[in-house]
């Protein structure tokens, strides 16, 4: 009688409730009910919903766990059930998802580690020099596509200009070795000392360059001038100091916040 009692009550509100898609009150439905059934094969039947007791909540949750249900499958229904309590005026505290011992599993991130020299595997040349640029000059995804060797390359420096630059303000890159100096030989004798974006067009340059991640099974949506970073990171250390050494990258990246240099040298 009193699971008869609970359930026409339950039905008589969930008919007036009217928020939400049909899909949701479908599943509110669903789950009520379900409460009402559970609480029944454990012998947890209050007499009214408002009598409802903490102690009926958490044996409930202990059933469904003895019975397979995953902590978020269960987190899901307690958010509808605890909606539906607080507009019947239940008062049963402690129903909370910590107190039910109710916890989402936690996913560990997949930690990339990847040299600097990342681009050299690469075999279709646009991508390569893509990557080239963004790992060894620090380069954004735009940036490499606008660099013109031939004006912007000037007294063993890369100058990147207000007019392609992520943040329009002009810097200066250093060419300090000789894989820099290839990689702009490379690219001026791919575009004829233009750009890759006059050389290709955006959107093949845009397809190739995914692909090519692809590929390599490399995420699409990444920025990978923070290996430029620690490259750079290692190699002035000991040469300028920590202190120095951070302004220098602060310059030489175009970067103001020391968290996003930091997170490019530590995450």
């Amino acid at each position: 009688m009193r699971k008869y009692s609970l359930r026409q009550a339950a039905k008589r509100y969930l008919k007036l409730e009217s928020q939400g898609s049909y899909t949701e009150k479908k599943q509110r439905y669903y789950v009520i009910q379900k409460m009402v059934d559970d609480l029944f094969r454990i012998g947890e039947v209050p007499n009214t919903w408002q009598s409802l007791e903490t102690q009926h909540v958490k044996n409930l949750v202990k059933f469904w766990k003895k019975n397979g249900l995953k902590d978020t499958t269960i987190m899901r229904h307690m958010t509808i059930i605890r909606s539906f309590l607080r507009n019947i005026q239940c008062t049963a505290s402690g129903i909370d998802n910590q107190s039910l011992q109710l916890y989402r599993p936690k996913v560990k991130k997949s930690h990339l580690e990847l040299q600097s020299n990342i681009w050299e595997s690469f075999a279709e040349s646009v991508p390569r020099l893509i990557l080239a640029l963004q790992t060894q000059f620090g380069l954004t995804f735009s940036e490499s596509i606008l660099t013109k060797p031939g004006i912007h390359t000037k007294d063993c420096k890369l100058w990147i200009t207000r007019e392609i630059s992520f943040n329009s303000l002009d810097r200066i890159i250093p060419i300090r070795n000789e894989v820099q100096k290839e990689i702009l030989a490379d690219l001026s004798n791919l575009t004829n000392n233009l750009n890759l974006l006059n050389y290709l067009g955006y959107n093949q340059i845009r397809m190739d360059w995914n692909n090519a991640l692809i590929k390599h099974s490399l995420p699409t949506n990444k920025s990978w001038r923070y290996l430029y970073a620690r490259q750079m990171y290692k190699y002035l250390l000991p040469i300028l100091g920590n202190y120095q050494t951070y302004i220098a990258l602060h310059a030489e990246m175009g970067i103001k916040s020391r968290n996003t240099l930091w997170s490019y040298l530590n995450e």
